[in-house]
């Protein structure tokens, strides 16, 4: 895990599209560049995302599935981010459309393309 600093995330950050937020801030951003940048909070003082945190198993798991031969994001850094207190996972998207991508669209177009 790679520590990045405020102005580091900043600039990484900069001309972003925001895909999810919550009340705690931003999620999952689209970066200028195509790929993306997930972020995960430690929601309880005491977690086992002390030792083990959530950016690092979400990159362990996309090894794991591309070892068995199952498409996931190319992670490209884990990085832990003091200044937000967040880590963070830096990956290239599958290509294609998310779900929530395909929910949005109208009804008969969505038939359509199951």
């Amino acid at each position: 895990m790679q520590k990045l600093d405020h102005t580091a995330y900043l600039d990484l950050r900069e001309g972003a599209e925001v895909l999810e937020s919550d009340r705690n801030g931003d999620k999952v951003l689209r970066l200028s560049n195509g790929t993306m940048l997930k972020l995960f909070r430690r929601k309880r003082l005491l977690s086992s995302a002390i030792w083990a945190p959530y950016a690092q198993r979400f990159a362990d798991n996309c090894q794991a599935l591309h070892a068995r031969g199952i498409d996931c994001p190319k992670v490209l850094q884990v990085y832990r981010i003091p200044g937000i207190e967040r880590d963070a996972v830096h990956y290239d998207p599958l290509p294609g459309h998310t779900l929530r991508q395909l929910l949005d669209e109208p009804r008969d177009t969505l038939r359509a393309a199951l």
